[in-house]
């Protein structure tokens, strides 16, 4: 039983990482609201876990802890203990940073730690290597049929139409995974004496090479609008340098999964000015380097960096003891590539198991070739800590006693109370996200049904600021309908003030859970300024919300116009004009904020401001657009009623 066990789990870990490689890239389900990353963080995390289980069972045949040291062993532990540290001190949102990106690296690491540990063949790197590039030519198949129509006469999917449509995610993401493979591919090739499959090789670089120009083609801008937004590299330092203001930020950053609330907070004003990328809030930086720093810090940063350019800058140093120098160049190429990704560009989940896969087989290969950097270490109880009989099957002599069983069984126990815990939470968090999907879907059809999954959704994951926020506008929708109705009865009335509030608690309960975020008071705001009729004091109340939008994200000049407009609407118009003039301030090419200072002007009567704001506007407004009109008659209007200028004394002498 003991032998059988050990084969069994001995044998799981061998094909991980080509399973890992192959389908992670592949996977997307769309009975989740997020079809593409979601589904590929919990396709790793249960690798991760039959992992963590495998290694432990395979230590309890044995009686013994085995590890494997390696450059890259290390940096990965921190890693992850920086993830967490970071999650549980500095992120305002724990369960969301714990169960996010410090899940996603844990359970990474873990795969490298068990599969290191446990396997010393080639079988499990070439498996590796061969399911990375399948992985890439089936990525680029889908890529070239999907170009040419392909598969939308296959599948009729709106989804798989779309011309930006991608197993591994987007676009952007199948580059990053397919261009190292691609330039490792087109080295490794060269190395292989099989004319046939040098010849297969030959054609997946080929084929590879297709795709990567279908797909920059399709990243590059159309008719001058670029396609893929990403914040600027400068803009992304920016933020990245003011988390240093503080210790604590500067050592761990801000939290996992915090780069959203980051970068509302901290983005530089200069951004407005950009007609692109004025109004797009960024969940992560110009490259994942820069989201790390804000996120993690500078200790979560190096261990990541420290991680792959270690290995590598190692291999690069022994690579004259390496007698597999094909397998090594693929891997040293690849991992080059995927370094200088990761400066470059916002990389994915798709491209840290690239970055992953190619650890492990460095480390399994350096190990093959007795590289001195990398040994096993073997932990118990007992004398004996040999590791000769490692990567040899149990011999049906071997025996196991309470001093050596010890340290596996606990390790087992803790393995199995942590597993437990995580899938408790995450499994709740991934039904919670299957039911919003349902309730998306029925919106439309069955309004109650779609309102009852809703409601589902919030109980299943109570920590998710998302979920309340949107039953808020729900509520504060079907509050609306009834508090407007021409002639409302007492029911009526009564059913409205219960749903406004049901919007303020489910609203509030929102900003509890993430109030770093800008959104859950735009929310607040949002409801208390629609029951501003109907309730007393729903106007402070919307102001005060507001400005708490303009704490946590000053930068943002719609904020400033949406409060200084509800002053006007209040009968305040200095306070709304000190707001809108703020706005006017924050991003100075848009039109909007002029045409609402000049509309308050000419409340006012005040006909020359109210003309110089008109005429300031206008030359920031479309000249196509269908309101060029409209604007253009209410300047000459406003020339009429503004005063002639009195010419001054030089002026009069001029004119002379």
């Amino acid at each position: 039983m003991r032998q059988a066990l050990d084969k069994i789990s001995t044998q799981i870990l061998r094909v991980v990482p080509l399973i890992l490689g192959l389908v992670t890239p592949l996977f997307f389900l769309t009975n989740t609201i997020d079809y593409f990353s979601f589904n590929k963080y919990f396709f790793v995390a249960i690798l991760g876990s039959i992992s963590l289980v495998a290694w432990c069972i395979r230590n309890l045949t044995r009686g013994k802890l085995h590890f494997t040291s390696s450059p890259a062993l290390l940096p990965l532990i921190i890693l992850v203990v920086a993830n967490i540290v970071s999650s549980v001190w500095l992120s305002p949102t724990q369960h969301i940073s714990l169960f996010g990106q410090t899940s996603l690296f844990f359970f990474l690491a873990i795969i490298f730690i068990t599969v290191t540990s446990s396997q010393k063949n080639r079988f499990t790197v070439l498996s590796g290597i061969y399911g990375l590039i399948l992985s890439a030519v089936l990525l680029s198949l889908f890529t070239v049929l999907h170009y040419f129509g392909i598969v939308g006469k296959i599948f009729s999917s709106a989804l798989i139409t779309d011309r930006f449509f991608n197993p591994s995610g987007s676009v952007l993401p199948a580059l990053s995974f397919t261009i190292p493979i691609l330039i490792a591919t087109t080295i490794f090739t060269t190395g292989i004496k099989n004319w046939i499959t040098k010849s297969l090789l030959f054609a997946s670089v080929l084929l590879m090479i297709v795709a990567t120009i279908i797909n920059i083609s399709l990243i590059l801008p159309q008719n001058g609008t670029p396609v893929v937004s990403i914040l600027p590299a400068a803009a992304g330092w920016s933020i990245a340098v003011d988390t240093f203001k503080s210790l604590p930020t500067a050592l761990l950053g801000t939290g996992p999964e915090t780069y959203f609330s980051a970068f509302t907070r901290l983005r530089p004003a200069y951004l407005n000015q950009d007609n692109t990328l004025w109004s797009i809030r960024f969940s992560e930086s110009s490259n994942f380097l820069f989201t790390l720093i804000t996120t993690t810090g500078v200790i979560g940063s190096l261990a990541f960096l420290l991680s792959f350019l270690r290995p590598l800058i190692v291999s690069f140093k022994n690579k004259s003891h390496f007698e597999d120098k094909n397998t090594l160049n693929f891997i040293v190429a690849a991992l080059a590539v995927f370094i200088i990704s990761f400066i470059v560009i916002p990389i994915g989940i798709v491209s840290l198991v690239l970055g992953i896969v190619l650890l492990i087989s460095l480390t399994i290969l350096g190990k093959i070739e007795n590289q001195k950097v990398i040994k096993d270490v073997t932990y118990s109880l007992s004398a004996d800590t040999s590791a000769s009989s490692v990567y040899h099957d149990l011999t049906d002599t071997s025996r196991t006693t309470v001093s050596t069983a010890f340290l596996p069984w606990l390790v087992f126990v803790l393995s199995v109370g942590l597993l437990a815990t995580y899938w408790f939470f995450a499994g709740k968090m991934y039904l919670a996200s299957v039911a919003f999907k349902q309730a998306d879907d029925l919106s439309q059809v069955d309004p109650y049904s779609s309102f009852m999954k809703y409601q589902e959704a919030a109980t299943l994951d109570n920590y998710n600021p998302y979920y309340p926020q949107k039953l808020s506008t729900i509520y504060l929708t079907i509050a609306n309908a009834y508090l407007t109705k021409d002639k409302p009865t007492d029911t009526d009335k009564a059913s409205g003030s219960d749903f406004a509030q049901r919007a303020i608690d489910a609203g509030k309960l929102s900003a509890q859970l993430d109030p770093a975020n800008v959104t859950v008071w735009e929310n607040l705001f949002n409801v208390y300024r629609s029951l501003i009729p109907y309730a007393q004091g729903s106007s402070d109340l919307a102001v005060s919300h507001a400005l708490q939008a303009t704490a946590v994200d000053p930068t943002d000049p719609t904020i400033y116009l949406q409060l200084g407009t509800l002053f006007y609407n209040l009968g305040d118009a200095q306070q709304a004009i000190k707001f809108i003039n703020k706005a006017n301030e924050l991003k100075q090419n848009w039109d909007i904020p002029y045409f609402n200072l000049s509309s308050i002007y000419k409340a006012e009567k005040d006909y020359s401001r109210a003309l110089q704001y008109a005429q300031a506007g206008l030359q920031y407004t479309d000249p196509k657009g269908p309101n060029i009109t409209t604007i253009q008659e209410e300047i000459k209007a406003l020339q009429k009623l503004a005063p002639t200028p009195t010419p001054t004394a030089t002026q009069s002498a001029a004119t002379k």
